[in-house]
């Protein structure tokens, strides 16, 4: 008799998940990026200038995965946001996106935790 591969698929899929955020304790996010406190990002809205990128750090101990988009809804792509799809961040993990060349208010959201939003404000 077989086993279905599904029995070993899904645990593997949430050891994935689970043990780097056990193993790997967060470190702090440099006062330049935003940082994740556990469920939510560490501010609600940051601002930049046109034509700087914008550095998203998973400084919790869950999994987020970010991109464009409001209330785990990813819009992509997004006119005017220089991220598509999604990025999956585990605790430690950095991502850097493109420059924001477009003035105006932008949203980020995570897939997984419901009200997790970031909104982006591109000035000149």
């Amino acid at each position: 008799m077989s086993v279905p591969r599904i029995l070993f698929v899904v645990p593997g899929l949430l050891l994935g998940l689970l043990v780097p955020a056990v193993i790997a304790a967060p470190k702090s996010a440099p006062a330049t990026d935003v940082g994740m406190v556990g469920r939510m990002f560490a501010q609600s809205v940051v601002t930049l200038h046109r034509g700087e990128r914008l550095t998203l750090v998973n400084d919790s101990n869950v999994v987020h995965v970010i991109g464009p988009g409001i209330n785990t809804q990813v819009i992509s792509p997004e006119r005017g946001v220089p991220m598509t799809g999604f990025h999956l961040m585990q605790t430690n993990a950095a991502f850097t996106t493109g420059r924001w060349m477009t003035l105006g208010t932008f949203n980020l959201t995570c897939t997984v935790h419901p009200g997790m939003n970031l909104k982006v404000v591109v000035i000149p």
